[in-house]
């Protein structure tokens, strides 16, 4: 019986196995970034923050078509068939030249003449266009960073990628950018930074690849069948990844056309605290596509039902604490940046209840991704983007902010729970159970009576919404770690910590 429970739990200790490195680096690229945006929102205000915000959803808009859906292409392709992992290496280079050729031509079409046509018709701000064009030129090497991302991880070894992606590029960001605030530029300093950063970043995850990611054995003749194969479903990926980003921006994008920049600025500050609910579910998720496609391939759903449920589960403990405290403390996000950034604590909820659905039921999409049925998870998205334009269309121009969080939230819920009812059809397997319910429950409840109880002696001051968010996060640790962590939870904590407790020892 005990090794049938270890060789259950083999695939999911084996996906945990760069899940520190994948924490460590997404945590420090998301700080430095949290930083830099308190800076950067304090020093140009909320205006010029919504601009160059505008400018950044085009380059990530943009820069998700880009790939041609390889980033996701390849991790299938790759995953699925390790047997053939040398020969499948060889055809990279085929790949990221056309890529690669292909994010080449909206920066040309901007500095052509398309960045003073969207400058005078859509967005119009001043030097709107110049903006957008050194923001562009960033999207060549944006683009061949996701595909080598999409093969560090179909090779099961994502680590130069974060470390390149995560690590590399926000300090070379932050350096540059606090090199030239010093020389008293300001919107500037921003954007050439940003495009910068992704250059040097590209210079270092490429010469990197050169020697990981070179293949072995003698040269063969390349088999274009194989590499045709991988265009059968790269379009419809890619696809499924444009909606998806065009779901995630399409409140900042209409929110950009029918209101001000200081709408927008004050909207990406609330995106920007929000996006750390999904900080450690991103590291967990790192490997998670390759590892559904062999274990379909295998014809084994009963470990990829472990392998998605647990990794949501986990998900859930540690997101939903970070879900709850910007539910209850986010609106006092102008504590911190700056009294232009005060916000309606409506906004704050829906945009951070947007976020947690997005970061418990995103990765079952892989269910249907990387399984074959990409097809219909590429229709499901779409519908979602088509309902996310609808809703944002009507909403916005009516409730500006709130319109733009509540359209997005919908469209995340009804996409949520629409793939979520496919795939239990389909697979016969549960992915979302009991045990994430709980866990929000306690951590919004939690949240919730220490709000409440607090409240009557609240000052809203910045040391006081610390003290109480680090209250609720003590209790709800402690009552996660009493009644809602497994004996294995405890014991990967345990692993995740000896080294740490061990260096103590011999200080000590």
């Amino acid at each position: 019986m005990e090794a049938s429970r270890t060789t259950r739990d083999a695939p999911y200790y084996s996906f945990l196995k760069g899940a520190p490195l994948n924490a460590s680096s997404i945590a420090y690229a998301k700080f430095i970034s949290f930083v830099a945006g308190i800076v950067i929102a304090r020093m140009i205000g909320a205006t010029q923050y919504g601009m160059f915000n505008v400018a950044r959803s085009v380059l990530e808009s943009c820069s998700v078509v880009s790939p041609l859906g390889l980033d996701l292409a390849l991790q299938r392709h790759l995953g699925s068939a390790p047997e053939r992992l040398s020969v499948r290496l060889r055809q990279l280079t085929f790949f990221r030249l056309l890529t690669f050729g292909l994010a080449m031509i909206p920066p040309a079409l901007a500095a052509a003449g398309l960045g003073s046509y969207v400058e005078q018709s859509i967005y119009r701000y001043p030097d709107f266009a110049n903006v957008l064009l050194v923001t562009l030129i960033a999207l060549p090497f944006a683009t061949d960073i996701a595909v080598l991302g999409g093969v560090y991880r179909g090779v099961l070894n994502p680590a130069p990628f974060m470390l390149a992606n995560y690590v590399v590029q926000p300090t070379i960001r932050l350096i540059i950018m606090g090199l030239l605030l010093v020389l008293g530029f300001r919107l500037w300093a921003i954007v050439v930074a940003t495009c910068a950063s992704y250059i040097i970043s590209w210079a270092v995850l490429a010469l990197v690849a050169r020697k990981d990611l070179a293949g072995s054995g003698p040269p063969q003749r390349r088999d274009w069948a194989d590499v045709g194969s991988v265009f059968l479903y790269s379009p419809s990926l890619c696809a499924s990844v444009v909606f998806v980003v065009w779901i995630r921006s399409a409140d900042s994008l209409f929110l950009g056309y029918f209101g001000s920049a200081r709408d927008v600025g004050q909207y990406a500050a609330i995106l920007m605290i929000a996006q750390l609910i999904g900080l450690i579910g991103e590291a967990l998720g790192q490997t998670l596509g390759p590892r559904v496609a062999l274990c379909y391939r295998n014809n084994n759903l009963a470990a990829m039902e472990d392998i998605l449920a647990e990794n949501i589960r986990r998900m859930t403990l540690v997101s939903a604490p970070i879900f709850a405290a910007i539910l209850f403390w986010g609106d006092r996000i102008d504590l911190v940046l700056g009294p232009s950034f005060a916000v309606d604590a409506s906004v704050v909820a829906l945009v951070a209840a947007r976020i947690f659905l997005q970061t418990i039921f995103g990765y079952s999409g892989f269910a249907l991704s990387m399984t074959g049925w990409h097809v219909r998870e590429t229709i499901l998205l779409g519908c979602g983007f088509l309902l996310s334009v609808i809703a944002c269309g009507v909403l916005v121009p009516i409730f500006g902010q709130f319109g733009a969080a509540l359209a997005s939230f919908a469209s995340m819920a009804t996409i949520s729970l629409v793939r979520f009812a496919v795939v239990i059809s389909m697979f016969r397997i549960r992915i979302v159970g009991m045990p994430v319910a709980t866990a929000t429950a306690v951590a919004v409840t939690t949240a919730g009576i220490v709000w409440l109880l607090l409240k009557p002696i609240d000052d809203r001051t910045l040391l006081f919404t610390v003290f109480e968010a680090a209250v609720f996060l003590a209790l709800f640790a402690g009552a996660a770690w009493l009644f809602l962590f497994t004996d294995r939870d405890r014991e990967i904590i345990s692993t995740l910590f000896s080294p740490l407790r061990r260096s103590i020892g011999r200080g000590a």
